[in-house]
């Protein structure tokens, strides 16, 4: 079943946010090499539209980056962190990657697969046991609905893939969605959130519990639903690697590539680099959450795997030119070249929205086709994914090449910020010349 109304728009935005740039700010802490810088890294026609989309507050302001390899061939960052604000978008900003931590988390599970700790076949319910005994809705309304036991075991596979028949409160409007929302089966965030909502989980065992009493909306394996399976893969290292999330992702990723910035919670000495949050109102931008209230200041919020890292712009560039580069930079072997390619191997068919083609998915990363290019969508030849905060990434594996943008706008019924910021990034990355096997910019 699709999502539908502003639902679907969040999600659409998630999963259709297009080509971008990747950012070259340096983190701080610990000094990494950053690549070297084009000769000339300017893209007048990017900066132009970037600020004529400030202009009309699509956004207050944004940061995108194009390399190939170890050079940045593109660097704009434009307007405020804040509507009509005279200081600079810092360099150094601070973004909520929302649903960029997916590939992430996805990362973290592919290196414990590599370890020996896990097999990407084993049931979920080997180390969640909260899982072991899902049911499946098969008819009937919310309150009284008709469900079967699951016809095989959720596999740690079917979470990388989204075909766990997990759900997300927001992503449609069926009684599984709705038994979410009644049930609390989701975490304190602003996106998708309703008034009427159930009271959200306290941490991350508890959501893991709503969820293995909630019922399925498909079997296992049966298709594509955009859903917390990627919470439940963090909720997973935790007990497979037995420690928490935040610290396995520090260790085995964060630290060796130096992502100093990047972290489930901000610090104090961060707190002023973090930027407010916007979404679109009928008269400009609406502030959301700012910095010093943001859910991000609590120490004891919910790890999810699935949405709650926030990181500048430098961090993330080195996590996608790892991911290009066959999974190792500068050095540092984070993931074995085969176990990229697993991870952007195409794996099952998103076509849950109304008018776009259908998009493949591996694990954890979107797998853009010639269709889907056409669309505006992820472009044939990479592989990528989104923030439902106005963030995207995309690499080609082939050339070396990544692509990103940053912002801060939460992505509205409107398709905004990515209905206009979709094309312009798309021919940026055209005109850098980065990425000579896209399909859509050929």
């Amino acid at each position: 079943m699709r999502p539908t109304g502003k639902f679907a728009a969040i999600f659409a935005g998630i999963i259709g946010l297009s080509a971008a740039g990747c950012a070259n700010m340096p983190a701080t802490g610990i000094a990494m090499p950053q690549p070297p810088l084009a000769q000339d890294r300017h893209d007048p026609q990017l900066r132009a539209d970037l600020e004529a989309a400030i202009a009309h507050g699509v956004i207050p302001g944004a940061i995108v980056h194009i390399a190939r390899g170890d050079r940045i061939l593109v660097h704009e960052t434009v307007g405020s962190a804040e509507p009509g604000g005279r200081t600079p978008l810092d360099e150094n900003a601070i973004f909520r990657l929302f649903s960029m931590t997916k590939p992430v988390t996805s990362v973290g599970i592919m290196i414990l697969a590599e370890r020996g700790v896990l097999s990407l076949g084993d049931p979920a319910s080997k180390f969640l046991p909260e899982l072991s005994d899902m049911r499946v809705y098969r008819s009937g309304g919310r309150d009284d609905m008709v469900t079967s036991p699951a016809k095989r075991q959720i596999t740690i596979a079917d979470l990388l893939s989204h075909s766990s028949g997990i759900v997300y409160h927001f992503t449609g409007t069926t009684p599984v969605h709705q038994y979410y929302r009644r049930h609390g089966v989701l975490r304190d965030t602003p996106v998708g959130r309703t008034p009427q909502d159930g009271e959200p989980a306290r941490n991350l065992d508890e959501l893991v519990a709503r969820i293995g009493a909630a019922p399925l909306l498909f079997d296992p394996g049966e298709r594509f639903h955009y859903s917390y399976s990627t919470t439940l893969l963090g909720a997973l290292i935790e007990r497979a690697s037995g420690k928490r999330l935040d610290a396995f992702l520090k260790e085995a990723i964060f630290a060796p590539l130096g992502m100093n910035d990047t972290t489930f919670v901000i610090s104090n000495a961060q707190v002023a680099r973090l930027t407010p949050l916007y979404r679109q109102g009928p008269d400009g931008l609406i502030l959301m959450e700012s910095p010093g209230q943001s859910e991000y200041r609590d120490a004891s919020r919910l790890l999810d795997g699935g949405g709650a890292l926030a990181g500048t712009a430098g961090d993330y560039l080195r996590f996608a030119r790892m991911l290009a580069n066959s999974g190792e930079l500068d050095g540092q072997r984070i993931l074995s070249r085969k176990g990229v390619q697993a991870l952007a191997a195409p794996r099952v068919t998103v076509g849950q929205l109304p008018g776009k083609s259908p998009m493949q998915f591996g694990y954890g990363l979107a797998v853009g086709t010639t269709d889907s290019g056409s669309d505006t969508w992820y472009p044939g030849g990479t592989v990528g994914w989104a923030g439902s905060g106005g963030t995207y990434f995309f690499i080609d594996p082939k050339s070396r090449s990544v692509a990103l943008l940053m912002t801060n706008v939460l992505m509205g019924a409107d398709m905004q910020p990515a209905r206009t910021l979709q094309p312009i990034v798309n021919a940026a990355a055209r005109r850098s010349g980065a990425f000579p096997s896209l399909l859509i910019l050929k």
